[in-house]
């Protein structure tokens, strides 16, 4: 069963110019596994990962949008809410 969560704040990346609204965990999944640049680093793979713990409950929404705003960074994504002093650690 899936668990589909709302972020507190919404994050909006520009990719290939054009601004995407990421207000959910399932957003965030369909951004990752549909329209992200660079499938092959580990931390769009850490990324999607969290937002499937997350859909399955085993993780918070928090962590899922934390991942990809870590996952934005290392893909020199704009980002408009880069507002997180802790983001998602290594593991």
């Amino acid at each position: 069963m899936t668990i589909d969560k709302h972020f507190q704040r919404p994050v909006a990346l520009i990719i290939a110019g054009t601004t995407h609204m990421v207000s959910s965990i399932r957003e965030a999944a369909w951004l990752l596994a549909d329209q992200w640049p660079d499938f092959s680093c580990e931390y769009f793979r850490r990324a999607l990962s969290a937002c499937a713990a997350a859909l399955e409950g085993r993780r918070s929404a928090s962590y899922a949008r934390r991942a990809l705003i870590l996952a934005a960074h290392r893909a020199n994504l704009a980002i408009t809410d880069n507002r997180e002093p802790n983001l998602i650690a290594a593991q």
